[in-house]
């Protein structure tokens, strides 16, 4: 009995341990080691390709808005179907809790940061990786330079988080906590994604340029205010530089967007674009930053205030589904040793006589100590 007591605790422990370090995690989100996944309408036509995962119930809004669900997926091919076209308002896409305000004479700050930091395009980098030395974080340097440029501060991380795998996301966890210490109005996790070259190239303002893919978790108990970022970055996007944005996936995964409902991962381009139109792309984003923060100014009149001294969009437990998960667990565990109590002794009333026993034994040295600790 004393070694299933101390079974028990080490498990426990084990899981709760390492944050975020839960066998199934919604942080493990993947992508294909080669390849890319097609997606086909009920049509046979190919409505989406990217290097991500796709599982039954994501969902894809394209260049158009309009919404498709995966309804199977079989090896890289994937069936969608046509749900509705996508309508909102703008005061819905502008209804995201209100930050806490920055100081005056502060301009807002966004964070920058790279879960694979290792991306890199061919043309331009000669590899499609290149670990602790990815391409995609010049495009980030783009991206941050554009912003400053446009009055916005930046906290570019490069942070490695290396190997690729699907443990990267835990790792820049710590990142993303790091990050918003600073109290930014929004996060961005820029990758590049792993898809035809043709999806993603494309010419803005007479220039070439690489389209962009905004990335938003379902298992996030932010979703929501996640969806209404996404949409309201592509609203903004649309009106500036029509084409920019190829679409939202809602993809299954968590992308840590569950610490902040302003986390956004983009996809910028893919490993045959050149690094030069990424750069541009990123640019390009840039540029319509400075309207979505305005918009959430505006439209955040009727959500409550952060309060004094929070971080920027931290939700109120960072390790809030880990709580969650551990507690499954730790019914689990729990359930699993009274099987065992009763498979061992043959009835619960003996088991119950058995518990009697090891908890009197048990606990009775701790009580001893504590009625000498009071004299």
């Amino acid at each position: 009995m004393r070694c299933i007591y101390v079974f028990v605790l080490l498990l426990l422990f084990m899981v709760v341990a390492p944050p975020g370090r839960v066998a199934g995690s919604p942080y493990n989100s993947s992508e294909l080691v080669s390849g890319y996944m097609t997606i086909v309408d009920e049509k046979g036509s190919v409505i989406f390709q990217t290097g991500l995962e796709v599982h039954p119930g994501d969902e894809f809004i394209d260049e158009n808005d309009r919404v498709y669900e995966i309804t199977a997926v079989e090896g890289t091919l994937a069936k969608a179907r046509y749900v509705r076209d996508e309508t909102y308002s703008k005061s819905e896409i502008a209804a995201i809790p209100a930050q806490a305000p920055a100081a005056p004479a502060q301009p807002p700050l966004i964070a920058i940061y790279h879960t694979h930091t290792d991306e890199s395009y061919i043309p331009s980098d000669g590899k499609a990786t290149d670990p602790g030395n990815g391409g995609v974080m010049l495009v980030g340097d783009s991206f941050a330079k554009r912003l400053e440029e446009l009055g916005v501060a930046t906290d570019h991380s490069k942070t490695l988080h290396e190997p690729h795998d699907a443990n990267a996301y835990q790792r820049s966890r710590r990142t993303v906590m790091k990050l918003l210490e600073r109290k930014p109005v929004a996060l961005f996790d820029i990758h590049r994604d792993s898809a035809p070259q043709s999806v993603y190239t494309t010419t803005i303002a007479g220039a070439p340029a690489t389209k962009i893919l905004l990335v938003v978790g379902r298992q996030n108990q932010n979703r929501e205010t996640t969806m209404a970022f996404a949409r309201q970055i592509k609203d903004a996007a649309d009106a500036k530089y029509r084409g920019l944005i190829r679409g939202i996936f809602i993809a299954h995964g968590n992308y840590n967007q569950d610490l902040s409902p302003r986390a956004m991962l983009i996809e910028i381009g893919t490993q045959y674009n050149s690094r030069d139109a990424a750069e541009r792309s990123a640019a390009l984003f840039a540029d319509i930053v400075p309207t979505i923060l305005n918009g959430s100014r505006q439209g955040a009149g009727a959500a409550p205030a952060a309060p004094d001294g929070a971080a920027i969009g931290l939700s109120e437990s960072p390790n809030a589904g880990i709580g969650r998960d551990i507690l499954v667990i730790a019914g689990a565990l729990i359930a699993g040793a009274g099987a065992f109590l009763f498979l061992s002794t043959g009835s619960w009333q003996e088991a119950k006589s058995k518990l009697a026993q090891f908890k009197a034994r048990e606990f009775k040295d701790l009580l001893g100590f504590r009625r000498k600790r009071k004299r």
